[in-house]
């Protein structure tokens, strides 16, 4: 029985011993002091230091205010390869903003290999750290990370305080508060009363506002200018008509855009904000002074698109004046006399004289007894993008106490394909669903609808869970760049956390030029030639449980060059360029190229963000073979990316530091 016994731990013993190890015995950062907002280059080679094969599997990157790295912030997860038995990753590498919440002082940098234990490994221990450590100062950088600024807007009786939750993530992604922006929207303070020119008074600082991911508009105002003072309840500025709410979204936009240099904005409505982004977008007469609304986004959270018969919701919401501005514009009927919302479906302001409410002014123009024309009578913009977050909380699942899923769905009130996500959630608690709305934010998958982008700018972009009513479950987002002369365009994604991530790029017509992927590496790196003109780029990726948390990163980067026609790359004889050796490489590594006559060449050095680090060559050379050294001493860990040029030919590879 011993002998058996002995035999079991013996072959248990071995068996353990051919499993994989996954460890991260090589790593760095840069730079080593950094502001909040800014950049910040992790990168980390792993090997299977064990026997056995291993499945693809993850590395996340976390900074610690102490030595416990797995209790600090998870700012990163990228793809790792399957790795033979003593084989090394590619360099992993991500590059991402100091999130802003972060406190100034020293950090620890440190990995978990393996995060999703996708792994059965001999050792466990998967908590590696750099012994470097990296200081993070009190300045807080502004910028724009996303090719369009968010605008969000706040529901009935509340302000925008109520998006803090979902700020947490936006926050941890880096992104940057660009500002909020105040309106009072009954100024004259007489509620009996409802006009656009007397009412509303901006009291946004611009002074305050800064170049940013996201901002917000808050209606919580009082004439003196002191926000969230809903207890006033002489004014009512965030009860007030959502004519007027639409009517300061003109302002707010352009804010935003002036603030940004953006050509478009995404605006993400709560509730009435929802209405007060339509309010908007279908009265051409609020739009920009170049009769250009601006938005390449409409999304809108628990939005009672067809109204709420909800008098004074339930009383489910304190603080609401079921006789405000807003209840009156909200009502799907009302229960007097039975007749449609006029401001939503139409009809005489006469019809609502008997009711009670503390002015029947619907279109805010002084004057009473105007036909109006529904907010669902009017045409909808079809040149932008529409999601719509819908709250089934109650036990019947059709609404979110408030608000029904069928009013929630502005597919039931137009014909524009809208995506929606359905969530249980009540209806104050929508704009705390992180992931739901995320999901809702995702960028467009119609061409049509893509969103720009230009060069030598590092964007990010989410892979989410699709719409429900979609039958495709792969997160397509589509983006376009126009580029004015013939290039050699160069393409880099990183951060890639998903198994397999593709890259396509086609023309004006939807021709593809190219196909590209991952490949569970967590980069792509890939150039074409390309003629003048406007392209789309394609990022595909099955969404995961986690993918949503790791935004991916990209940049585009143009080389003009000549020779370039109808896209067939121009072939020429002779040129080579060679991988560098050493790579990866500490300190130097050594460029060699052929070129097959005397002639002007150029070889540069670029970081992963597409900045010029050195020249290394520039000037004439003679025909054969030459080699160049670089020297990278005073560089720190991660990837970067040297192109020779000389005459029409143009090629770029990548090289590896690792410290």
């Amino acid at each position: 029985m011993k002998s058996a016994i002995l035999i079991l731990i013996i072959l248990s013993s071995n068996l353990f011993a051919q499993l994989p190890d996954l460890t991260v015995p090589t790593g760095g950062f840069s730079p080593t002091t950094i502001a909040r907002g800014n950049l910040l280059t992790i990168a980390a080679t792993v090997k299977n230091s064990g026997i056995g094969n291993s499945t693809q599997s993850h590395l996340s990157f976390y900074l610690s205010g102490t030595t416990n790295i797995s209790n600090g912030v998870c700012i990163g997860c990228v793809s790792v390869e399957p790795l033979a038995g003593g084989a090394s990753s590619e360099l992993k590498q991500i590059t991402v903003p100091i999130p802003p919440s972060l406190s100034a002082g020293p950090y620890y940098v440190g990995w978990i290999v393996d995060p999703y234990n996708e792994v059965v490994e001999s050792n466990e221990n998967n908590i590696f750290s750099s012994p470097n450590s990296l200081t993070i100062t009190s300045t807080l950088v502004f910028t724009r990370h996303i090719p369009y600024p968010i605008i969000f807007i706040h529901g009935l009786a509340s302000n925008d305080t109520t998006w803090n939750t979902f700020f947490t993530q936006l926050n941890l992604f880096g992104w940057s508060f660009g500002g909020r922006m105040d309106y009072c929207l009954n100024y004259d303070g007489n509620l009996s009363t409802s006009l656009l020119t007397a009412d509303i008074h901006d009291f946004t600082v611009q002074s305050t506002l800064n170049i940013g991911d996201y901002y917000t508009v808050n209606f919580d105002v009082d004439p003196n200018g002191t926000i969230y003072n809903n207890s006033n309840d002489n004014i009512e500025s965030n009860q007030s008509a959502v004519v007027k709410q639409g009517k300061a979204m003109q302002s707010a936009i352009k804010h935003v855009l002036d603030k940004t240099g953006a050509d478009k904005v995404i605006l993400v409505g709560h509730s009435m904000g929802g209405l007060a982004s339509r309010e908007y977008l279908q009265n051409s007469s609020n739009w920009q002074p170049d009769s250009k609304h601006h938005v390449a986004k409409l999304l809108t959270i628990g939005t009672p698109h067809g109204g709420s018969d909800e008098r004074t919701f339930g009383g489910l919401l304190p603080g609401i004046d079921g006789y405000s501005e807003a209840v009156r514009d909200l009502r799907t009927t009302y229960l007097t006399n039975g007749d449609s919302g006029v401001y939503l479906f139409g009809g005489n302001e006469n019809n609502l004289s008997t009711i009670g409410f503390h002015n029947i002014d619907v279109n805010c123009n002084g004057y009473i007894s105007d036909n109006i024309v529904g907010l669902n009578q009017k045409n909808l913009p079809n040149d932008l993008m529409y999601s719509c977050v819908i709250g089934s909380w109650d036990v019947t699942g059709t609404g979110d106490g408030l608000v029904t899923t069928s009013s929630a769905n502005l597919n039931n009130y137009y014909a524009i394909n809208a995506d929606t996500f359905l969530v249980n959630a009540f209806h104050t608690v929508l704009p705390k669903q992180i992931t739901t709305n995320l999901e809702g934010l995702d960028e467009p998958t119609n061409p049509n609808q893509a969103y720009r982008v230009g060069t030598d700018t590092l964007y990010f972009g989410l892979i989410t869970t699709q719409s429900r009513a979609d039958s495709i479950t792969l997160d397509i987002d589509e983006y376009f760049i126009n580029l004015s002369a013939n290039s050699l365009l160069n393409i880099r994604v990183n951060n890639v956390s998903v198994p397999k991530l593709a890259v396509v790029i086609a023309d004006s017509m939807y021709t593809t030029m190219l196909v590209t992927s991952s490949n569970t590496l967590c980069q792509v790196d890939t150039s074409i030639l390309l003629s003048s003109g406007k392209y789309y780029l394609e990022v595909a990726a099955q969404p995961t449980s986690y993918s949503w948390m790791f935004p991916y990163s990209f940049i585009l980067h143009s080389t003009p060059i000549t020779g370039v026609e109808n896209n067939v790359p121009t072939v020429v004889e002779g040129f080579r360029l060679m991988q560098n050796f050493p790579n990866p490489f500490n300190p130097s590594t050594n460029i060699s190229f052929h070129i097959p006559s005397k002639s002007y060449v150029s070889l540069e050095i670029f970081d992963i963000l597409g900045r010029e680090v050195t020249k290394l060559v520039s000037g004439e050379m003679e025909a054969g073979d030459h080699s160049v050294t670089w020297d990278a001493s005073a560089m720190s860990t991660g990837t970067y990316f040297y192109r020779f040029q000389s005459g029409n030919f143009v090629d770029t590879k990548k090289l590896a530091l690792i410290k």
